[in-house]
């Protein structure tokens, strides 16, 4: 995977609290996808405007104690929105 990809969200993805769980779906499709909040957080980050790179930097800063696996977790995470349709690589 590309550092300098800027993953987008799909339109129509919702990140919701339900339950005491957070959950990325989308209203005409049957996908949910359930996210920890390092993967809610990156999430928020699709924008199309941070690259990969830049995400596990940003998070990295936020997380000092996560830093060491950050890029790790930022990766699989980005691979599980990009399996399940949510986001795109620009």
């Amino acid at each position: 995977m590309k550092l300098s990809a800027k993953p987008k969200q799909k339109p129509d993805y919702h990140l919701e609290m339900l339950d005491g769980e957070l959950l990325l779906y989308h209203l005409d499709e049957t996908k949910i996808l359930y996210c920890n909040q390092t993967a809610s957080l990156i999430w928020y980050l699709c924008d199309g405007r941070q690259t990969i790179g830049e995400m596990i930097d940003i998070l990295g800063e936020a997380y000092p104690d996560a830093a060491e696996t950050m890029a790790s977790d930022v990766e699989e995470t980005i691979q599980q929105f990009l399996a399940a349709g949510c986001i795109e690589l620009l």
